[in-house]
């Protein structure tokens, strides 16, 4: 929400579009989300799926299987009541984000959301991506993660389990579908056509393709990456001291 690519607002691509209200968002009702179409009919389907599908009638019928996911009243007024103020919020995000990406310079790491003149993101969450040279070894089970500690390097597991014993909160990019339990046995598809054909990649942890680069971005970037503590209300002195952590880990 608030974010754009090519000009255009996230939130209108296709035919069908969604906004999380989740409590960690720009704008949040704690729970809860929204559903964007142009399309008047999808849109009825969806009003009556999300009331229990009921039928027009003076009982409770149904004709096909409905759900009760409306948002109540309640949080529907919460996030009413913020959108005014979504700007300030983009505002006080990228400030954060700002201060990250000139604390780490001189880092081996990079910022994610990237800048680079075609999106504008609203920075609701600031990420670190670690360049691979400096990746030091790291295991991760579907459960669990362990490391080498390297001079000069370090990794997604070193860094949240650091900034941990001092009490701030970071954690590991979302994991990628594909890599998922429940989907170890399904197709993906990457840039030169399908991955289990490749390698099973949920072992693997990723498939290279023909140049040594990763045809499943989104493997990389979730061994690599992770997300930063991005409170808007997390002080300058408090930020410090997690960039000062971070740099540690390098050492």
């Amino acid at each position: 929400l608030g974010a754009s690519y090519k000009g255009i607002q996230t939130g209108s691509f296709g035919k069908y579009n969604a906004i999380s209200f989740n409590g960690n968002k720009i704008i949040t009702g704690s729970a809860g989300g929204m559903l964007l179409t142009n399309d008047e009919e999808a849109a009825n389907k969806v009003r009556k799926w999300s009331t229990q599908a009921r039928e027009d009638a003076p009982w409770y019928q149904h004709e096909e299987i409905g759900y009760n996911y409306r948002m109540s009243n309640v949080i529907a007024g919460v996030v009413r009541g913020q959108f005014p103020y979504l700007e300030e919020h983009i505002a006080q995000k990228k400030a954060i984000y700002e201060r990250y990406k000139e604390g780490f310079k001189g880092l081996p790491v990079i910022m994610n959301p990237f800048e680079n003149g075609v999106a504008e993101p609203n920075y609701w969450l600031s990420c670190l991506l670690i360049n691979k040279d400096a990746m030091c070894k790291q295991v991760r089970s579907d459960h669990e993660a362990l490391y080498v500690t390297e001079p000069g390097k370090s990794c997604p597991t070193e860094i949240l389990e650091t900034l941990e014993k001092y009490n701030a909160e970071g954690r590991p990019i979302w994991k990628p579908m594909h890599l998922q339990p429940i989907y170890r046995m399904n197709d993906f598809i990457t840039r030169e056509g399908s991955g289990r054909a490749k390698t099973n990649a949920y072992i693997s942890g990723g498939v290279l393709g023909k140049d040594g680069n990763a045809l499943d971005i989104g493997s990389d970037i979730f061994e690599r990456g992770l997300c930063l503590p991005s409170d808007n209300k997390m002080t300058v002195e408090q930020q410090d001291i997690i960039i000062e952590i971070i740099k540690r880990c390098f050492d």
